[in-house]
């Protein structure tokens, strides 16, 4: 028997009776447990679940602990790194010499220990982890701290929040700004979620959030860092829940958030005017109520603005017909008309692309 015949497809007749089966359980499932959960969508209950938040100590992080431990009534454990990396650029001139200094400044804020404080002060639950999700040592650490703690034990909810942002042209950045990238951005998803899946998959329960980006759907412009990142945590999870329903893990529930630009330090701190046609950057407060509604629904995914959706899953759809029609040529001239129609721009804060904060935050 050949390598051919082994990956050889089924006859005729049988894909025929497979599509007709599959027809059927599509049309019941939608039927009869699609449809009456999505009309009676609610609310689960996390209250004295623990919630596990990667990037915690700021933006979408922060809001989320705090909202968690205060309004739900949850353990939250903020994972971080616990300092904050500031690079000030000045330009100075010297007639027609231009000459810049780049001055990096360290500052710790200790913003976990702060945010746990501020939770345990007003009547909630929570404690830091000071751990770098780019190191898989690190990582695994944590998780037997957090394991081995009795007022803890396993996570029911884990949030992969941390992430940081290198913006500038392709060839303008160096090595390190995209191995630091994919260090944080989707190694570090994998390394944590490698680290707590393995007790969820064991009780058959629990909830992994993957925090992405309209990036993980569209490729920008000073963004060859960033959106490649961003793209891989939708592969990450979308495969990782086909390996989640060959286990027959379904209690597992994965969900992965997609915002546009949140007005938060991470895009303060790294670009000016962002602008859109049809979007205004999300308010944090307003990004966090929707992705905490997310994670409570179990959605598997959602767009935050939630129109983003049919923009993404149209021009998906769009050049997959014009490629399969063999009409691909439409998609190179077309496409960046689209694009102008979105206009999603923004302006960096320096010249070369380096971006002003550097940090476990969102």
């Amino acid at each position: 028997m050949t390598f051919s015949d082994n990956m050889a497809r089924e006859k005729l007749h049988r894909q025929i009776l497979i599509s007709l089966k599959f027809a059927l359980q599509y049309i019941l499932c939608v039927l009869f447990r699609d449809l009456p959960r999505m009309i009676a969508l609610k609310r689960k209950s996390i209250t004295d679940q623990v919630v596990a938040i990667t990037g915690g100590a700021s933006g979408i992080g922060k809001g989320l602990a705090q909202k968690i431990a205060l309004e739900h009534n949850a353990i939250v454990c903020i994972l971080d790194i616990n300092q904050v990396v500031f690079y000030s650029i000045i330009h100075l001139n010297y007639g027609n010499l231009l000459i810049s200094f780049v001055i990096k400044n360290f500052f710790s804020q200790e913003e976990g220990v702060r945010t746990v404080s501020q939770i345990i002060e007003s009547g909630g639950r929570a404690y830091f982890f000071l751990c770098n999700v780019a190191k898989s040592d690190e990582v695994k650490l944590c998780a037997q701290q957090i394991f081995s703690n009795t007022k803890i034990g396993c996570i029911d909810i884990l949030v992969c929040n941390a992430s940081i942002l290198r913006i500038g042209k392709f060839l303008d950045l160096d090595d390190k700004d995209y191995q630091d990238t994919m260090n944080v951005n989707i190694l570090g998803y994998i390394y944590t979620m490698r680290a707590f899946l393995p007790h969820m998959m064991d009780r058959n329960h629990g909830q992994i959030v993957a925090i992405g980006s309209i990036c993980s759907h569209y490729g920008d412009y000073l963004g060859t860092a960033y959106c490649t990142a961003k793209f891989a945590i939708r592969g990450l999870m979308e495969t990782l829940q086909m390996e989640l329903y060959e286990e027959k893990k379904n209690g597992v529930v994965l969900t992965t958030i997609y915002p546009y630009f949140v007005d938060t330090a991470l895009i303060a701190n790294n670009m000016t005017e962002p602008f859109s046609t049809f979007y205004d950057v999300i308010p944090l407060d307003k990004c966090v109520e929707e992705v905490l509604d997310a994670i409570l629904k179990e959605r598997m995914y959602y767009f935050i603005p939630q129109s983003l959706a049919f923009l993404c899953n149209a021009a998906k759809w769009f050049k997959t017909f014009a490629v399969n029609n063999h009409f691909s040529y439409t998609t190179k001239y077309s496409m960046p008309y689209v694009r102008r129609l979105i206009n999603c721009r923004y302006k960096t804060l320096n010249k070369r692309g380096d971006n002003e904060i550097q940090t476990n935050m969102k």
